[in-house]
């Protein structure tokens, strides 16, 4: 951190301190997204993410809710890929929750906890 003085930084400076973050940065994979109408959806925006026991939005130790922070179709992957801030306690690989888009709910899966590719990088999947 910077010696000069900055709004923020002794706010910055106690978080950083934490032993671990109140959330942390997932990859989602979205494994259906279908809607209602058989209409194939590739959602854009944010979206709030939801337990799929209750429909609530996730919200972290500090009060704060979990939404996606960038969506876009994937090619590589074929699937559609997110980024979402997820209370430390749901970021699990492997683990599934629901995006809300226009009022429908889509199934989401927990692909990567932190810098994670989703991506082939020894490039075996064209071989098999």
């Amino acid at each position: 951190v910077k010696e000069a003085d900055f709004r923020g930084k002794a706010k910055h400076l106690e978080y950083r301190a934490r032993a671990e973050q109140p959330a942390k940065l997932c990859t989602l994979v979205m494994t259906e997204n279908t809607d209602a109408n058989g209409v194939k959806r590739y959602p854009v925006g944010s979206m709030p993410v939801l337990d799929p026991d209750s429909g609530d939005s996730l919200v972290d130790e500090l009060g704060r809710l979990s939404f996606t922070t960038s969506v876009a179709f994937g090619p590589t992957i074929g699937k559609n890929i997110a980024l979402a801030y997820l209370p430390s306690g749901h970021a699990q690989l492997g683990r599934k929750f629901l995006v809300e888009y226009f009022g429908e709910q889509y199934p989401v899966e927990v692909a990567g906890v932190g810098y994670a590719p989703l991506y082939d990088p020894e490039n075996l999947k064209p071989r098999t």
